[in-house]
């Protein structure tokens, strides 16, 4: 039996552009959509439309009303370098793809996101990309009228809502395994909080990315040898001017240290100016990295070695997958995507 996928790899292209072209949609090039319909008619193939879903006619009859093709982007802040990168990112691929963006920032606030799936929603978006939030699987199911959604790094087990992740396990490791290899043995972490216990069995229980990276930093401990001690933990919230900020009020505690791993760039754009403000030079005294890999981490001074993370490939996979949502492609399991990293080896470590 021929699928859709056949009838894409004949044509050279993915089967979601396949789905486009016989479905009507006209954000597809006039010659793509000619191989498509060319291979269609070599292979025999036919769309069997009887089989689209009612929430899938729905959608495309309400779209088509509409002239809608619009997708709502709900992301956590966007006076962050990180999260405007990233919605950037998101909306300029969406219009690539023939969509319109909306976008509002929760500040990751319960309120703030129940409020903004709902306004989202009834403004005719066809779909909803939706930041780490703090509501549960069914509660974003029936604020969004069941639209297809996208969560982005948010590590719960949900059963019904495609996720993106970042690899802050994986990535927080390499970090850690990173500043070992160039000597330093008393890390410090900038970004978590002491007052919480963070031992592996309870960190395991968690699904954010503050905790999941705080776990990738306990297990390169473990597997260093290295002694893991509270007493190296800078506890700041994940913003430049709060990071500065506690690299003076924790000077004691940061001068123990030989190294520092920011749990983001954010955060290392604070600390490298708090270790200036306070005498402390980067690399000679305090090796310095952290986690994004966001453009503006070249242009610090020193430039910020980081674990950077595939920025692009998230908006890519975040855009793609859920237009194949709206499509309504068939057999099409639910989704859970970690991107990729390397070490971007800079001046700071």
């Amino acid at each position: 039996m021929v699928t859709m996928k056949d009838v894409g790899k004949a044509a050279g292209v993915s089967a979601m552009t396949v789905s486009n072209v016989l479905r009507g949609n006209d954000n597809v090039a006039p010659d793509t959509a000619r191989r498509v319909r060319e291979a269609a008619d070599r292979l025999h193939y036919r769309l069997n439309t009887t089989s689209l879903s009612a929430r899938s006619l729905r959608v495309n009859t309400s779209r088509k009303a509409s002239g809608s093709r619009t997708i709502g982007l709900a992301i956590f802040e966007l006076d962050r370098p990180y999260p405007a990168q990233l919605a950037s990112l998101i909306s300029q691929t969406a219009e690539e793809r023939g969509y319109q963006t909306v976008v509002q920032q929760t500040r990751i606030d319960e309120h703030n996101e129940r409020s903004i799936i709902e306004r989202m929603s009834n403004q005719f978006c066809d779909g909803l990309i939706f930041s780490s939030s703090r509501l549960s699987a069914d509660e974003i199911e029936q604020l969004s009228n069941h639209r297809p959604t996208v969560l982005l790094d948010d590590d719960r087990p949900q059963q019904d809502i495609d996720t993106i992740l970042t690899p802050s396990e994986s990535g927080s490791q390499a970090a850690i395994e990173y500043l070992y290899s160039q000597g330093a043995r008393r890390i410090g972490i900038v970004g978590g909080n002491p007052d919480e216990r963070t031992d592996v069995p309870l960190l395991e229980t968690y699904h954010d990315a503050r905790h999941r990276r705080l776990l990738g930093c306990r297990r390169a401990f473990h597997r260093l040898g290295l002694t893991w001690s509270e007493d190296r933990i800078i506890t700041t919230a994940w913003g430049d001017v709060d990071a500065r900020r506690a690299i003076h009020e924790q000077e004691a505690k940061v001068r123990d240290c030989d190294a520092l791993y920011c749990m983001t760039d954010t955060i290392a754009f604070g600390v490298l100016r708090g270790l200036h403000d306070i005498g402390v030079r980067v690399p000679e005294d305090m090796r310095v990295m952290s986690f994004d890999g966001i453009a503006m981490g070249a242009l610090t001074v020193p430039a910020l070695t980081t674990v950077a993370v595939d920025i692009e490939l998230i908006a890519t996979q975040a855009v793609d997958l859920l237009i194949r949502r709206i499509d309504d492609e068939p057999n099409l399991g639910r989704q859970r995507i970690t991107v990729g990293y390397h070490i971007e080896r800079r001046e700071s470590a």
